[in-house]
C-alpha cells in the first residue's frame, strides 16, 4: 500500500510542477468599525503574465476587475514595485535566480489590493478559479450597540466543493476520519505517541489513495460501458464486461505501478483482456473529457492553499490566522469569523458616578433630618 501512497504524492507533485504555484497564495483582510474593509491577495504568475501584465484566465486562480491595484515584490521582502515587471528587470532577476538554483517565477510575488465600501462588495470581488470550479465566499458583518458594550461580528464562508467522483469518500472513511483528515476536526491522535500517530496517518493516507484510485477506475469503467456500442470488435460482450466489474476493480487497485497505470490506462486494459479494443475509447479525448475534468478539478483543489489573515482595526484583539485549503473544502463549508466585544468604560464610569452621587445625596438628606 505504501507504493500507492507514494504514487499519489508523486502524481500530485508532478501536477504541481506542471501548474506552477498558481493555486497557492495568501489573503489579508482588514475590517473597519464602520463596515468598510480592504483585502490584499498575494500569488504567483508565469513569466509571460509577469512581464506583459496581461492575465491569462486559464493560468490564474483569481478573477480580476479594475478595482484591484497590482504591485510586485521579492518573496520575503516588503518592498513593492509597480506591476507589471519590466522586461530588463525580469531578465536580471532570472539570471540571479538561475545562479541561486531557483526560478524567477517562484521568487516574484504579485500583490493585488482593493478597498471596499462593504463586506458584500468584497465578497463579490473575491472569486477563486480552481480548475473549472469557481469559489466565491459569503460574507456578513454586523454591529450591535448596547449601553455597556458594542459587539462586532464578522463571518466569511467558503462553500463546500463537490468533486464529481462516483464513489463518496464515506465509503472508505468514517465520519470522524473525514473530519480529522480533511478539516482538522475530531482529533484522533490525542494521547498517542509519535509512532502511534504515524501508524494512523499512514493508514489514512493509504485509504485516501485507495479512494482516489477506485474513483479513477470507476469513471473509466463507466465511460467504457456508456460507449460500448462504439467498439467495433469486442473482446467480450457487454453483459460479460458488466459481470467483471468487481474483478476488474480488484486487479486495477492491485497494480504494482499505479503511476504507469494512470499515464497509460489503455495499456492496462490491453494487458488484462489481451486485446486493444478498449483503446478506442480510452485514447479518445472527447469521450474521456468528463473523467479528465473531474480528476483535474480534484488535483487542482488538492493544491489550493491560502494562508489567511483577518484583522479588525482599532482593537487590542490579535489578528486571526487560518488556512483556506481545497482539502478542507472537500469536507464541508469553511468558515472564517471573529466576534469582538468592546466594553464602554464611559458607561461603567457614568453608572459609578451616578451611584456615588446618589449615595452622597442620601447621606446628606439623612443628616438634615
Amino acid at each position: 500500500m505504501k507504493t500507492k501512497n507514494s504514487w499519489f504524492i508523486l502524481f500530485l507533485a508532478a501536477f504541481m510542477v506542471a501548474c506552477g504555484n498558481k493555486y497557492q497564495g495568501s489573503a489579508t483582510t482588514v475590517i473597519n468599525e464602520d463596515g468598510t474593509c480592504s483585502r490584499e491577495l498575494s500569488f504567483q504568475l508565469d513569466s509571460a503574465q509577469l512581464v506583459s501584465g496581461v492575465f491569462n484566465a486559464d493560468e490564474s486562480m483569481l478573477r480580476w476587475d479594475k478595482g484591484w491595484q497590482l504591485s510586485w515584490g521579492i518573496k520575503g521582502n516588503n518592498l513593492r514595485h509597480a506591476f507589471p515587471v519590466k522586461l530588463k528587470v525580469y531578465q536580471t532577476l532570472s539570471e540571479q535566480c538561475r545562479k541561486a538554483g531557483r526560478s524567477a517565477t517562484d521568487t516574484i510575488v504579485v500583490y493585488a489590493k482593493s478597498n471596499f465600501a462593504s463586506v458584500e462588495d468584497m465578497a463579490k470581488a473575491t472569486t477563486f478559479n480552481i480548475g473549472s470550479l469557481r469559489i466565491t465566499p459569503r460574507i456578513t458583518y454586523t454591529c450591535s450597540r448596547g449601553l455597556f458594550s458594542t459587539t462586532y461580528r464578522y463571518e466569511e464562508v467558503y462553500p463546500q466543493q463537490h468533486i464529481k467522483f462516483p464513489i463518496p469518500i464515506s465509503k472508505y472513511f468514517t465520519k470522524d476520519e473525514i473530519g480529522f483528515w480533511l478539516s482538522a476536526k475530531n482529533n484522533l491522535v490525542n494521547g498517542l505517541n509519535g509512532i502511534e500517530i504515524d501508524d494512523i496517518t499512514q493508514r489514512l493516507k493509504n485509504k485516501y489513495t485507495q479512494w482516489v484510485v477506485a474513483n479513477d477506475f470507476e469513471m473509466i469503467y463507466q465511460t467504457i460501458l456508456k460507449n460500448y456500442s462504439l467498439i467495433a470488435t469486442k473482446a467480450i460482450d457487454k453483459e460479460q464486461f458488466v459481470a467483471l466489474h468487481d474483478s476488474l476493480l480488484k486487479e486495477y487497485t492491485k497494480e504494482a505501478d499505479p503511476m504507469a497505470l494512470y499515464s497509460d490506462r489503455a495499456k492496462w486494459f490491453k494487458n488484462f483482456f489481451h486485446s486493444d479494443v478498449y483503446s478506442e475509447i480510452l485514447n479518445n479525448d472527447s469521450l474521456m473529457k468528463d473523467v479528465t475534468k473531474a480528476e483535474s478539478d480534484f488535483l487542482a483543489l488538492s493544491m489550493f492553499n491560502i494562508d489567511y489573515k483577518l484583522t479588525f482595526l482599532n482593537t487590542d484583539y490579535p489578528p486571526s490566522l487560518c488556512k483556506l485549503t481545497g482539502n478542507r473544502l472537500m469536507a464541508k463549508d469553511v468558515g472564517i469569523s471573529f466576534c469582538v466585544i468592546q466594553k464602554h468604560t464611559w458607561a461603567f464610569a457614568l453608572i459609578g458616578f451616578v451611584l456615588v452621587v446618589s449615595l452622597v445625596l442620601l447621606v446628606i438628606k439623612r443628616k438634615k433630618r
